[in-house]
């Protein structure tokens, strides 16, 4: 049940686009409805007596593709229309008569972003759904590209650069083929000039968040190179010869076959060499360890700073994984009976054993315990005897916002968790992504969770305490307080005893203890 409805309307210079989204009264977001047109305004943009203008026949496409959405967004019962237009529109001189003209024609009242606030507002998406804390962002229109910095959550610098895609095209692709030589090295010597500029850019070492239509591009095109076994893009990380080798392959590809790339969209074709190279000399002058493709750009996070001011900020940039979880509990028609009882079962165990010095504490570890907990077994609702693996493929398939494609497969693994053999199995597509240090680690905290189920395999909550004690180097002793018949679960953890041996590295006695109810 949605408590608004809200369209966004982007004016780009490469697309324009409507999303639909419904708000409930958690405030998670649900696209309802996605359409977008390549109206490649940059292309309507000419210099007349010294001025740029965008002409009659980019303002009716504009025109015309609003009124096409006004029915999609009547068909949708749309509460509020945020339009906005970038950097085509920002670059006319002639810009008060677009508006006008869109606004009589169409009655849809456009905003102009300025070039800070199209940079602000990627940067809020960013932050509000990557768990990132210190980075770069670039978002690469059609005739802008806007960078910035963020320490902490909070920007502190940014730049609008007067190029993108079609402009990069147009200047030294016109008339030459998409990957001539000359072309290529003028456009990488123009980029480096330009990002080197920006003295904040150089050598910062930082991480590269990219954001946009050309960005998710290029990512999927290499996804599907390298037959990438997670689905998502949102966090895919690209290293500088993961960019080389998307270049090498569209370089390599005749102009009449690059539609044929699978992964790369027809109306990017033309524009995606230009793409790449922005990509490649941005992290050459950062320095960036490494670029994270970001799904959720200016669109999101306009929506995300509507919710914020609506609402009194309900939002926290700092909590966007617990939201995420909390946002996938709702949303799956899973059985939570218990959930709760098992998570502080599983941390329990986990901090008394840290405790006796059998792991090690840690933070994440702790937080990453909590979240599996909670998810254990969620695919249940499809098919109870195969919930292992259709947790598994749930969990490793969603766009799990502030979850990097590492932590997601990691989560996947601890929710599923069902014993050793079957782990194995579903990392053999995922090969070299763990650490045989970190598969033992996840073979350790599985095993908890999957014992501190049993603790309640009746469902009666007749457990109120749990005491774990040393008795010698290899034996440690569980103290399993009731006040509750017990049948069920003596059962349960009995069978399930070996994975918590295994967990804690020693022999474990269960010792039952009958208290008064």
């Amino acid at each position: 049940m949605h408590t608004e409805r809200l369209a966004i309307i982007d004016i780009g210079s490469n697309t324009i686009r409507l999303v639909i989204y419904g708000i409930n009264r958690y405030f998670d977001i649900e696209e309802l409805h996605n359409v977008k047109t390549p109206a490649r305004l940059a292309e309507f943009l000419h210099e007349k007596k010294g001025q740029t203008i965008l002409d009659q026949a980019g303002i009716d496409r504009v025109i015309m593709t609003l009124n096409s959405f006004k029915q999609v967004m009547r068909r949708f019962q749309v509460d509020t229309v945020k339009a906005m237009a970038t950097a085509a529109i920002r670059q006319s001189s002639n810009q008060k008569e677009i508006l006008a003209a869109i606004d009589q024609a169409t009655g849809i009242q456009v905003e102009l972003l300025s070039e800070q606030q199209e940079a602000e507002y990627g940067q809020y998406a960013v932050n509000y759904t990557m768990n990132v804390h210190d980075a770069i962002t670039i978002d690469m229109g059609g005739a802008s590209t806007e960078v910035t910095l963020f320490k902490d959550k909070e920007m502190v610098a940014y730049h609008s650069f007067p190029f993108g895609t079609v402009s990069l095209k147009d200047r030294f692709f016109n008339g030459k083929s998409h990957n001539d030589r000359k072309a290529i090295d003028k456009t990488s010597a123009f980029l480096k000039d330009a990002f080197k500029s920006l003295p904040w850019l150089k050598k910062s070492k930082l991480p590269l968040i990219a954001i946009g239509g050309s960005a998710r591009n290029v990512a999927n095109v290499h996804q599907r190179m390298t037959a990438y076994p997670m689905a998502g893009l949102h966090g895919y990380p690209m290293t500088n010869d993961n960019l080389l080798t998307t270049l090498n392959l569209f370089l390599e590809t005749e102009a009449e076959n690059l539609s044929d790339i699978d992964g790369l969209s027809n109306d990017r074709v033309d524009i995606i060499v230009p793409a790449n190279l922005a990509f490649l000399e941005s992290m050459n002058v950062i320095k960036a360890p490494e670029m994270l493709i970001s799904s959720q750009g200016i669109r999101e996070g306009i929506i995300l700073y509507h919710i914020n001011t609506t609402y009194n900020m309900p939002l926290d940039n700092q909590q966007i994984r617990v939201r995420t979880v909390q946002q996938l509990m709702r949303n799956l028609p899973m059985n939570d009976f218990g959930a709760y009882l098992r998570v502080d079962f599983t941390i329990n165990l986990y901090l008394q054993a840290c405790r006796l010095g059998i792991f090690e504490y840690d933070y994440e570890q702790h937080v990453e315990l909590e979240f599996a907990a909670y998810l254990y077994r969620v695919g249940a609702f499809i098919s109870s005897e195969a919930d292992s693996h259709h947790t598994f493929y749930l969990i490793s398939n969603m766009n799990l916002l502030g979850f990097t494609h590492k932590r997601r497969l990691r989560l996947a693994l601890l929710a599923s968790y069902k014993n050793r053999s079957l782990l194995m199995q579903f990392l053999e597509d995922f090969a070299d992504w763990l650490s045989l240090e970190e598969v033992d680690l996840m073979i350790a905290m599985g095993g908890l969770i999957k014992f501190a189920a049993a603790l309640n395999d009746s469902k009666t909550n007749p457990i109120n305490q749990l005491k774990l004690e040393r008795i010698k180097d290899d034996q440690l002793e569980l103290k399993i307080y009731h006040d509750r018949p017990v049948l069920a679960e003596q059962y349960r953890t009995q069978r399930h005893k070996k994975h918590i041996e295994r967990s804690l590295n020693a022999q474990v006695a269960l010792n039952f203890i009958q208290q008064q109810p």
